[in-house]
């Protein structure tokens, strides 16, 4: 149980942190997060509000995930925060509004479904790991389980960082570009 703990730790922390640091890359990014946060529903006098709450709570919950013994804060702080945002791409998908994912930063990519399946997973991780720093886990004893798990966790992290990207990429239908020609 400690491999899955360590590894939904990393997993987690990793995507907050870029998440967080995406939004803050500067004044752009945050002012396109500050729009989707409107466009996903907030009332416009408080989306700045609401939109500096959520990056302190990205904060808060990837160095809570870091703390020892076993992140169970990060974890307790990450699931409202991943179940508000998919509750709020949910809303915005039901009224058909065409806000943008700001999830890592400034983008033009229009939130989806596979917004709503990456914020599925991360909440099953945070979920996992919650349950499990709960139930006790205790740290990974042997190195070389330590570095699978950190490893898977990075593979995952990078994953659903890039679902946008990945989408695009195998979208083949829309994609732009001298294939096909």
């Amino acid at each position: 149980m400690g491999y899955a703990l360590l590894a939904c730790r990393v997993l987690l922390g990793l995507v907050l942190v870029a998440s967080a640091g995406g939004k803050l890359r500067g004044g752009e990014a945050f002012r396109a997060f500050v729009e989707a946060t409107r466009e996903l529903g907030a009332p416009a006098r408080r989306a700045r509000s609401i939109a500096i709450a959520v990056v302190v709570g990205e904060i808060a919950a990837a160095l809570s995930l870091a703390a020892p013994p076993n992140g169970f804060v990060g974890f307790a702080l990450a699931l409202p925060l991943l179940t508000a945002f998919t509750i709020a791409i949910l809303g915005a998908l039901r009224r058909g509004t065409n806000a943008s994912c700001a999830c890592f930063g400034a983008s033009a990519t229009p939130i989806g479904r596979r917004h709503v399946v990456r914020n599925a997973v991360l909440i099953t991780v945070a979920g996992t790991g919650l349950a499990l720093g709960a139930a006790g886990a205790s740290n990974p004893t042997h190195l070389a389980g330590a570095l699978t798990a950190v490893s898977c966790a990075v593979i995952g992290a990078l994953v659903l960082i890039s679902t946008d990207e990945l989408a695009e990429l195998f979208d083949l239908g829309s994609a732009p570009g001298p294939i096909g020609r």
